[in-house]
């Protein structure tokens, strides 16, 4: 129930970004070339509503599984060993996700006071997307861990089955 909530407000903020991000560049071109005046602030809101959608979208990847993974070696594999392997990936992604957090959140005091050239927004809204997106990321993964301990556990049984008879 929670990673569904969770997932359809990530999902409504990213449809929300990239509307927003469409209207403005689309007002501005028609602003620009019909009307021979320019929005000062387009590029730059566009430009950072565009790192929100990155970084939520790939919380979304991190759920689906679809970020891009070689598995060119792993199929070589029994299926217990191919499961350690994914397993320590997941760790190794998990360990470099909380080290984004830390550090995400570390920068952000020194963009509170920093503002925006064209709009007078805190750059500190649009930085706080590394950690937030990173925690939703972690939080994506999570269940993952839960997925790949019973494919462990179901392909040592299956192991142990065969030997058995």
């Amino acid at each position: 129930m929670f990673y569904r909530l969770l997932s359809r407000a990530v999902e409504g903020l990213i449809i929300l970004g990239a509307t927003t991000i469409v209207s403005i560049v689309f007002t501005e071109v028609v602003l620009r070339y019909l009307f021979k005046h320019s929005l000062i602030f387009t590029e730059e809101l566009s430009r950072y509503l565009m790192v929100w959608i990155v970084f939520l979208g790939s919380a979304l990847a991190v759920r689906d599984g679809s970020h891009i993974h070689i598995n060119f070696l792993t199929k070589r594999f029994n299926p217990q060993n191919q499961a350690w392997l994914r397993l320590s990936a997941h760790i190794l992604t998990l360990v470099f996700l909380v080290f984004i957090v830390v550090e995400g959140i570390k920068i952000l005091p020194q963009q509170l006071y920093q503002m925006c050239i064209t709009i007078d927004i805190s750059l500190f809204y649009f930085y706080l997307a590394i950690p937030v997106g990173s925690i939703l990321m972690i939080i994506f993964m999570l269940p993952t861990f839960k997925v790949i301990l019973k494919e462990k556990i179901s392909a040592a049984d299956d192991k142990g089955e065969k030997s058995a008879c």
